[in-house]
């Protein structure tokens, strides 16, 4: 029995799958990948495109519209203040709110709007 116990301990048998000595990448920071790419392609044409100087075209998706109040995505937008607002709950603020507390608001969002 204790001969069965000891070829089934795991801490002692050696585990044939781990190499001994393996040794983890060194982690390199951006200026050192970008040397070291430069390094091995010196006749790279300079207009080819790469990961570091490639640009993504403008989106074609609308840009999104966020409450002024909550920072939550906005769907409506009250039509005497020019403020975005979430729901009906932050509309009620919105509508007791005073015309320099809505033009502090639009001035955090920089629209230049001038309230009457």
């Amino acid at each position: 029995m204790a001969r069965t116990l000891d070829e089934a301990d795991l801490l002692t048998k050696v585990k044939t799958f781990k190499n001994p000595n393996y040794q983890l990448p060194r982690k390199q920071n951006l200026k050192q990948l970008l040397t070291a790419d430069a390094n091995n392609h010196p006749n790279r044409d300079v207009n080819a495109p790469t990961f570091t100087n490639i640009e993504a075209t403008p989106s074609m998706m609308p840009a999104k519209k966020y409450c002024d109040i909550t920072g939550l995505e906005a769907k409506y937008t009250d039509p005497k203040t020019k403020l975005r607002y979430h729901d009906a709950e932050v509309y009620a603020v919105v509508k007791g709110m005073s015309v320099d507390a809505a033009q502090a608001f639009l001035s955090l969002r920089n629209s230049q709007i001038v309230l009457k």
